[in-house]
This record gives C-alpha cells, structure tokens and sequence, in this order.
C-alpha cells in the first residue's frame, strides 16, 4: 500500500518545442529552395531581359527610321 507514483514523463512541452523547431526547419528549407532556383537562373533570367529589353527599343527605332 504505498504512495502511488507517477512514471509518465511530460513531454507536451518537448512536442511543442519540436513543432516549433520543423517549421522554422521547412521555413529554410523553402527559403533555401528560392535561392538556389534565382541562383541557377540568374544568369539566364538577366540575358534575356537584355535581350528583350533590346528588341523592345530597337523594333521602334526601325520602324521610326524606315517610315521616315
């Protein structure tokens, strides 16, 4: 007949803290993601806006020159 203790740990605090600790964790993974998409696409991205950045001004010029 003794005193009845209780073994159960309380972990409602370590669920939390590890709800908290993945979605900071998916936060930089996304974040990671982003960068790694601009960055394997920068390059790319820039030329053709070069590109249809030059076509934008030269396709009026032309036509300005031609049907002067």
């Amino acid at each position: 007949m003794g005193v009845e203790i209780s073994n159960k740990p309380n972990i409602k605090s370590i669920q939390e803290y590890m709800e908290e600790l993945e979605y900071k964790v998916g936060l930089m993974t996304r974040n990671r993601g982003l960068e790694a998409g601009v960055e394997s696409a920068g390059i790319r991205g820039i030329l053709l806006g070069v590109v249809f950045a030059v076509v934008m001004v030269a396709i009026p010029l032309i036509l300005y020159y031609l049907l002067r």
